[in-house]
């Protein structure tokens, strides 16, 4: 499965990098204004895809015309495109790739995309700290971002990572199995939330509650056996690999609750934002989240739970385990939410925004 998924990221990649390219003559050519290049710092993958490739799209239908730069190009290759694409403004896609700081913009104005707590890092500190105070402007993906960059540049928004809605319908919550999930990319990475991943689940059991608990990110099968002696060899965790994005959402549509803590004694965690929680919605699967990040702004009590408390945990997963009609209700008012305030449209129109006052 994992060499699946990279293969499939590997051919996804190119068919960016394809319809790039069959743009890059008309838009290598002196022609409309305003023009913006998105400096992405990785392959088309996560972050990188849903606030650069997919934004530069976007942007396109509101008046923009945009360039995204594959993250392999070095320093010489983005000075010459960047030199013939004239761009009014570069966006880099947070400072992990070497040349995304305010010493290779090459005389461009930019701006700086930062949608975790990289700051917190001591070996990016300096740079962020540099850029940020440089840039023309800084999009924050949370207010705890924010926070940090409106301390060195006041021109600073916060724009939630947008997504794509994938197609087809979903299946009924009165046709989903009691499968209480944790998309967590990695979670032996974050054991603080997986402790309390674990005490939910164990409570959950002790009240004789019937239900199959979902880990994603197990990679291999030594993982799978250090998460299965975690909790103690139970025979209702179900361990999924990696995978292509689009068959985790399609896994997420089978679904009947799906968790998303954070711990916020790591000041690392509170950085981060929507995440996962993004495939949840996509898939009408109803939240049950922290009240950490941005997440009591985008939940109201019809669409999610959002809480600290770990006997609110306990009661809502089992109220909605137990409650088709209930968790269907939750997730359609949710997903119209995503519609409205997460979808790559929703996002782009509030960063068009953005970018106009900074011209």
């Amino acid at each position: 499965m994992a060499g699946q998924g990279r293969a499939a990221r590997a051919k996804g990649f190119v068919g960016h990098r394809l319809r790039e390219a069959a743009l890059w003559p008309a838009l290598l050519r002196p022609g409309a204004r305003p023009r913006v290049a998105f400096l992405p710092s990785h392959a088309p993958e996560g972050a990188s895809l849903l606030r650069a490739w997919n934004m530069a799209e976007a942007l396109r239908p509101l008046g923009w015309t945009t360039l995204c730069l594959p993250a392999q190009l070095e320093a010489v290759q983005r000075r010459r495109v960047l030199g013939r694409f004239d761009p009014d403004l570069l966006v880099y896609q947070t400072a992990r790739h070497a040349l995304n700081d305010d010493r290779h913009a090459f005389g461009h104005r930019f701006v700086l995309d930062l949608d975790d707590a990289d700051f917190l890092d001591p070996a990016m500190q300096p740079r962020l700290d540099r850029t940020a105070a440089a840039a023309a402007g800084v999009i924050a993906g949370s207010r705890f971002v924010r926070d940090w960059a409106a301390a060195l540049n006041p021109r600073t928004a916060v724009v939630w990572t947008g997504t794509p809605v994938s197609r087809g319908p979903r299946p009924p919550h009165s046709a989903r199995a009691p499968i209480l999930a944790w998309a967590q990319a990695s979670p032996v990475g974050y054991p603080a939330e997986l402790d309390f991943v674990v005490g939910l689940h164990r409570r959950l059991r002790a009240r004789g509650l019937a239900h199959r608990l979902r880990l994603y990110g197990i990679a291999t099968p030594a993982e799978r056996a250090q998460m299965i002696a975690r909790f103690d060899g139970d025979s209702t965790i179900e361990t999924l690999p990696p995978m292509r994005y689009d068959a985790f959402l399609a896994s997420l549509r089978e679904v009947a609750v799906g968790l998303s803590p954070i711990i916020a004694a790591s000041a690392f965690s509170r950085g981060k934002s929507f995440g996962k929680i993004l495939g949840y919605l996509d898939a009408q699967v109803p939240v049950i989240a922290s009240d950490e990040a941005d997440h009591a702004l985008f939940f109201t009590a019809g669409s999610g739970v959002v809480t600290n408390d770990p006997a609110v945990w306990d009661d809502t997963a089992a109220a909605l385990l137990t409650d088709p009609a209930r968790r269907q209700r939750m997730a359609d008012a949710a997903f119209a939410a995503l519609n409205d305030r997460l979808s790559v449209a929703a996002a782009a129109s509030q960063v068009d925004r953005f970018l106009r006052r900074l011209l």
